[in-house]
């Protein structure tokens, strides 16, 4: 058939000359990182910083974590409550009515003609709430974590720490 197309071969040199290069700089990059790493310089440096992480002056508040944290709890605790007041329980004439949402949203909303684009919106507008409790919910506990307190009706050994016996069996692995 006859010998391929000089510009195919000039461009295979091309891409070849390109990759030996780059190659090449990468090598040259990698060796003056490695030996930036292993410097006195680069030490000194690294020492200094965790020195200076490690006598950061703290505020007073540091010395009673639990006594600064409180009122942050309860403003955790009063969003939670707030948000699980707000759920939509008595909204839905049954659990997650999505059917009679979403004929609702495509005939009022025209760019949600298209039955998946009203679906996905009827279940972002019905999760949205769930999700903010769930969220709200996670960091009340994370706070509770924190302040070494217990969820109500939660019993505690004499540290003021659950033990894994009363935490209920465990799932098997």
């Amino acid at each position: 058939p006859g010998p391929p197309p000089a510009r195919g071969l000039g461009a295979a040199r091309a891409a070849a000359l390109l990759q030996r290069r780059l190659g090449l700089a990468r090598s040259k990059a990698h060796t003056a990182a490695l030996q930036a790493i292993g410097s006195a310089r680069y030490h000194a440096v690294a020492d200094a910083a965790a020195v200076l992480a490690s006598e950061t002056p703290l505020s007073a508040a540091a010395d009673a974590p639990a006594e600064a944290l409180l009122p942050l709890a309860e403003t955790s605790r009063r969003r939670l409550a707030e948000a699980t007041a707000a759920l939509p329980l008595a909204r839905a004439s049954r659990p997650y009515n999505a059917e009679a949402l979403a004929r609702g949203l495509s005939a009022t909303a025209p760019g949600l003609q298209d039955g998946t684009a009203a679906e996905a919106a009827v279940s972002e507008w019905q999760d949205a709430p769930w999700r903010r409790v769930r969220q709200l919910l996670r960091q009340a506990r994370y706070v509770q974590e924190v302040l070494h307190t217990r969820p109500p009706g939660a019993e505690a050994g004499p540290d003021g720490v659950r033990s894994p016996a009363q935490n209920g069996p465990r799932p098997p692995a």
